[in-house]
C-alpha cells in the first residue's frame, strides 16, 4: 500500500511537472502572439497615417486621424514618446541647409508638414492617463524633456483648432451630447493651460512657413519664415466663455442647462478658475 501510494504521487508530480510545462509554454506563445499583433498594429497604423492619400490636405488632417487615434490608444507611453521624437526631429532638423536663399524644395517643406501633422495627430489622440504619465516621465528628469513639452502645444493646439473648434463654431446644431464632448476638449485645454511650465512649452522651427511674392516683391521670389507658437495662459478662459455663449442661443438647450443637474455641471465645466 505504501508503495502503492509512492508511486502515486510520483505519477502526480511528473503529471503537474508537464500541465506547468505545457502551461508556461502556452503563455509564452500568448505573449509572443501578442507582441506581434501589437507591433503590426503600430506598424500599420503609422503607414496609413503617413500614406499620401491621407496627407494630401493638412488643413485639418482629417484622414490621418483614424490611424492616429489607433495608433495612440495601443501605443506605450515609451513608444509614444519616442514615435513622436523621431517626427519632431525630421521637422526641425529636415529644413538645415546651407544655400542662403533656400526653396520649399530645399527645405523639404511639404515632408516636414507632413511629420508635424503625424506628430500633431499622435498627440491629440493621446488617452489623458498617457499624456500625463509622459509628462511626469519626462518633465525635469526625462532625455526627451524638450519633446515633452512640444507634446504639450501640438495636442493644446489640436484639441483647440480641430476638435472643440468643430464641436462650438462650425456645428449648425447643438444638444446635451455636443456639450459633453465640448467640456472634454475644453478640460484638456484648460489643463495644458494651467501647466506650472507652461512658459516652457513652446514649438520653434526654423525656415517653416512660407510666405509668398505680393506685387512683385521679394524680387518676385517666395520666402520662408520661422514658425514660433506659444500658449496664451489665459486663452481658455475666452475658449470656456465663447463654448457658454454658443450652447445658450439654442433655446431648448439652454433650459436644460441651467434645469438640469447635468446641465449646471457641464456649464460649470467652463467657467475659469
Amino acid at each position: 500500500m505504501k508503495n502503492v501510494l509512492a508511486f502515486s504521487l510520483s505519477v502526480l508530480l511528473l503529471s503537474s511537472c508537464g500541465i506547468k510545462e505545457m502551461a508556461d509554454e502556452a503563455r509564452d506563445n500568448l505573449r509572443k502572439t501578442g507582441n506581434a499583433v501589437h507591433l503590426q498594429v503600430l506598424t500599420v497604423s503609422l503607414q496609413q497615417m503617413l500614406a499620401p492619400v491621407n496627407t494630401e490636405s493638412l488643413t485639418p488632417p482629417v484622414r490621418m486621424f483614424p490611424y492616429g487615434d489607433t495608433f495612440s490608444k495601443e501605443a506605450t507611453v515609451e513608444e509614444a514618446t519616442e514615435a513622436y521624437h523621431t517626427f519632431l526631429v525630421d521637422v526641425k532638423l529636415g529644413g538645415m541647409t546651407n544655400k542662403s536663399n533656400p526653396t520649399p524644395k530645399d527645405v523639404r517643406l511639404e515632408g516636414r508638414k507632413v511629420s508635424l501633422a503625424a506628430a500633431g495627430v499622435i498627440s491629440a489622440f493621446l488617452p489623458h492617463d498617457k499624456f500625463v504619465k509622459i509628462l511626469e516621465a519626462q518633465v525635469g528628469r526625462g532625455r526627451f524633456e524638450d519633446t515633452a513639452y512640444v507634446i504639450a502645444l501640438t495636442r493644446y493646439t489640436y484639441l483647440r483648432d480641430f476638435f472643440f473648434t468643430s464641436v462650438v463654431e462650425k456645428s449648425e446644431r447643438v444638444n446635451l451630447d455636443s456639450v459633453r464632448k465640448a467640456v472634454e476638449y475644453f478640460s484638456e485645454i484648460k489643463y495644458i493651460a494651467q501647466l506650472p511650465y507652461l512658459d516652457r512649452v513652446r514649438l520653434y522651427v526654423p525656415q517653416f512657413v512660407l510666405v509668398p511674392s505680393i506685387d512683385g516683391s521679394n524680387n518676385g521670389q517666395d520666402t520662408l519664415e520661422d514658425l514660433d507658437v506659444t500658449i496664451s495662459p489665459t486663452e481658455y478662459k475666452l475658449l470656456g466663455r465663447k463654448a457658454i455663449r454658443r450652447f445658450e442661443r439654442d433655446e431648448a438647450l439652454k433650459d436644460q442647462l441651467y434645469n438640469t443637474e447635468e446641465g449646471r455641471r457641464l456649464l460649470a465645466a467652463f467657467q475659469a478658475d
